[in-house]
């Protein structure tokens, strides 16, 4: 029995802690990406990336190698330039941990015998154990552009967004995950 007791803990920690890292990609469906062999990072783009160079190298050292493994080259003449769009937002987490609030036995101020509205028993709305967790996240967001050189037109897109910039201990780890994630929908089929 508290096998089961630590195993369910554990696995709610687990499920709870993990953000959901969304990907999404978008491309030119006209466009045959088998012609692509090379790449190259667009300069202005890289220089002008508002981000740490500790997290400016994982991503492009990430993508490099997605590329590569793709069969793609780096190359001073490339065939397709690759820029990079980072950017994040802060959430904030409100969590009310009073399951007894608005509940049949609490009511919202006080219980139903006092009809759902006033005081309660004096101690106002949510007296029994209100418990509010309030947490503050930064959630990032990458843009992964793959324009082909010879008309300057975008021919793909992957964005990978969700994941928390503010936890330092993974987040080298979430990014790499996301652009592999992103990048197992290129070249498209």
């Amino acid at each position: 029995m508290k096998f089961k007791i630590l195993f369910f803990s554990a696995a709610l920690l687990f499920f709870t802690s993990c953000a959901t890292i969304n990907t999404s990609y978008d491309y030119n469906k006209t466009v045959d990406f088998s012609q692509f062999k090379t790449f190259a990072f667009y300069k202005q783009g890289m220089d002008s990336l508002k981000l740490n160079d500790l997290d400016k190298n994982v991503i492009i050292s990430t993508v490099t190698n997605q590329l590569e493994s793709k069969g793609l080259s780096q190359s001073t003449d490339p065939s397709l330039l690759v820029n990079i769009l980072a950017s994040s937002q802060q959430v904030v987490n409100v969590y009310n941990n009073n399951p007894y609030w608005n509940s049949p036995w609490t009511g919202p101020w006080g219980g139903p015998w006092q009809n759902s509205w006033g005081w309660g028993y004096g101690w106002g709305p949510g007296w029994i154990g209100q418990d509010t967790t309030i947490s503050e996240d930064r959630i990032g967001q990458i843009t992964i552009h793959l324009i082909d050189t010879r008309n300057n037109t975008l021919v793909w897109q992957g964005v990978v967004d969700g994941f928390n910039v503010s936890d330092a201990a993974s987040k080298e780890a979430q990014i790499i995950k996301a652009i592999q994630q992103v990048f197992t929908n290129f070249p498209p089929k």
